[in-house]
């Protein structure tokens, strides 16, 4: 196991943003990550897990702890279950399936990132959720030090959560597990998820028709990562009560409205582009983007703290116009100043 210091962040998130880490390793066993957790330990370290950094907006001053970047690799099969390494690329394991003729991952194709913080995010599109394809994940418990795993309905998803997102802000403590690998329980004879609007039409059952549909959508909302960064939907849909749906779909006709767990989810994205107008709404070199206002986009020059600047202004008017508190979807690294 390496460590390094002072290491550009910047490279290693889709945003494309944010000053060095104070420490970096990369590891690629379970033994070097005990290692990178043991000098954490000793010098009293922050950690930040990094997979692909596609759900991160880290500070311009940078991190001051320890970067873990985890590359656990490797692609298995036992039987219908597929079992993948934490640092193995999502689309790259999505697009494997779909090959082979395995159902379950291919409304998934496109999401950037690794396979370890899918379970994390519980990662969702088009009509699905990673839990509904997930049978375990393998973990390192940091409180035992033991490799463990545990299985789907231990996990605690929800809409993009899960016990491995929740613990840490509940309990005010670092992340108390890292993901080592997934496994997935996949069909030879699945039939095709067309529930949502932008995929309708597919009746075939053809994998590959449907992963190139999903590609096709996402380009068109979606910026170019070789072109521009960003880290996706910046925002989650709110989960407001059924009354105040039904208040805000009475003021708002046509407002696209979901059940949800504990109450309406309502769609933000419609919300921002037909009440709030804020396509393009800009601030210093970010912006929301021109075709999806879910996403903020940093353009050439910008910076973690225009990005800030932005996603506070979206969220003050709409809690000023349509009385929502915004939860954030992307995670934000230090203390960012707008």
């Amino acid at each position: 196991m390496r460590i390094e210091e002072n290491v550009p962040l910047a490279p290693h998130t889709t945003f494309r943003l944010g000053g060095p880490a104070r420490y970096f390793s990369c590891i690629k066993t379970v033994e070097e990550l005990r290692q990178s957790l043991d000098f954490s330990k000793s010098r009293n370290l922050e950690i930040l897990l990094l997979g692909g950094g596609s759900n991160l907006l880290i500070s311009d001053a940078g991190f001051g702890g320890l970067v873990i970047k985890i590359e656990i690799t490797g692609v298995e099969r036992e039987g219908d279950t597929l079992i993948a390494g934490a640092g193995e690329s999502w689309d790259a394991l999505v697009a494997h399936t779909v090959a082979g003729g395995w159902w379950g991952l291919e409304n998934l194709s496109g999401i950037p990132g690794t396979v370890g913080a899918a379970p994390v995010q519980n990662i969702g599109a088009y009509g699905a959720e990673i839990k509904d394809s997930v049978r375990w994940v393998e973990v390192l418990d940091r409180h035992s030090g033991e490799v463990v795993r545990m299985e789907s309905a231990a996990c605690g998803f929800g809409y993009r959560t899960s016990i491995f997102k929740r613990l840490p802000a509940q309990a005010g403590e670092p992340q108390r597990y890292v993901v080592l690998r997934v496994a997935f329980a996949l069909k030879k004879d699945g039939t095709p998820n067309a529930s949502y609007k932008d995929l309708a039409g597919i009746t075939r059952l053809n994998l590959d028709e449907i992963r190139q549909k999903v590609l096709e959508v996402r380009s068109q909302k979606f910026p170019d990562l070789s072109k521009e960064g960003t880290a996706g939907s910046f925002f989650l849909n709110p989960v407001v009560s059924g009354q105040k749906a039904a208040k805000l779909l009475q003021k708002y006709p046509g407002l696209p409205q979901f059940a949800a767990e504990n109450g309406v989810k309502v769609s933000l994205a419609w919300l921002l582009d037909n009440v709030l107008h804020a396509k393009g709404m800009r601030e210093g070199g970010a912006r929301l983007y021109e075709r999806q206002p879910l996403v903020i986009v940093a353009g050439v020059g910008a910076s973690a703290r225009d990005v800030t600047a932005l996603k506070e202004k979206i969220k003050k008017e709409v809690q000023e116009k349509l009385d929502i508190m915004l939860e954030e979807e992307v995670r934000v690294v230090g203390v960012i100043h707008s």
